[in-house]
């Protein structure tokens, strides 16, 4: 069979082309997707945040912010109150959207949930000091409020992230909150947001609202366990008004519990959910007794 060698040599230079074109980036849209990673990791960002997470010197930050507001990747708040991402930020996840194993299997309880209860949940993992939309039904749910354009939120300050630590044993919550808390926040920040992680765990649900965004908007979100320990959370978006406290206690938290626990067995069936450090020593103890 004979060889075509020149279609070869194109190849191994088209390869090659390729290969050092791999090999030398192209710095200015590095320095610009730090900066945009670094803005995905606030709700909100100031200069000096973006500059502190992007590693960049301040002018450099201040000239590719301009850019990304430019294409509408950012929109900067009014007076000096900083910058955040919007919703085209999402859309470049787009393709990604629902391939995770975990997104598989919650997608058709969420999406069955909004059916119910009309109004747009998520469901959150833990990632750090963040909790991170794993799945959402936004797209799928009859109400749509378009306002929550993160996906990433603190630990310390939502709902999902306080229901989450209400799901925790009172000693672990409270050392991972004083850990995400900001060093520089008072000893009574710290014990209101201790408090609050009490009362989400006496009543079994945490809310917060977001007034910034729109009078009335709120989360209330409830902890999502498998294995026997708290994995995440899930919650509902929904305004004060429309669903006031006795409606959301009465058949929308239900809602939210019986899907909740489905996904705790569905994940502790299906992915192997460790089992809480505490258990496996209680049974170390036990088998050697």
């Amino acid at each position: 069979m004979a060889v075509d060698r020149e279609a070869g040599n194109r190849t191994t230079a088209s390869r090659a082309d390729a290969g050092r074109m791999g090999a030398k980036p192209v710095n200015a849209l590095v320095r610009g997707l730090r900066v945009l990673a670094a803005a995905n990791e606030r709700s909100v960002a100031t200069v000096s945040d973006l500059v502190t997470l992007s590693r960049l010197p301040k002018a450099t930050v201040i000239r590719l912010l301009q850019t990304l507001l430019h294409e509408g990747y950012v929109e900067e708040l009014g007076d000096g109150g900083g910058y955040r991402v919007t919703a085209k930020v999402r859309n470049l996840s787009r393709a990604l959207r629902g391939r995770t194993p975990v997104a598989q299997i919650v997608q058709p309880l969420l999406d069955r949930l909004g059916g119910r209860v009309k109004w747009p949940s998520e469901f959150f993992l833990v990632e750090g000091h963040s909790v991170v939309i794993e799945a959402s039904n936004r797209d799928a749910a009859p109400v749509k409020v378009n306002l929550f354009e993160h996906r990433r939120f603190p630990i310390a300050a939502s709902a999902t992230g306080l229901a989450y630590l209400s799901g925790l044993e009172p000693g672990e919550a409270e050392r991972l909150l004083r850990a995400a808390m900001d060093k520089d926040a008072g000893g009574e920040a710290v014990a209101e947001r201790i408090a609050r992680v009490a009362e989400a765990r006496r009543r079994g649900y945490a809310l917060w609202e977001y007034p910034a965004l729109a009078p009335g908007l709120r989360m209330a979100s409830i902890p999502v366990r498998a294995g026997g320990q708290a994995i995440g959370g899930l919650s509902l978006i929904h305004f004060r008004d429309i669903v006031p406290d006795d409606l959301l206690e009465g058949f929308f938290l239900a809602e939210m519990r019986a899907v909740a626990e489905e996904i705790g067995r569905l994940l502790e069936r299906e992915m192997a959910v460790p089992e809480p450090e505490r258990d496996r020593s209680a049974r170390s103890k036990s088998m050697t007794l």
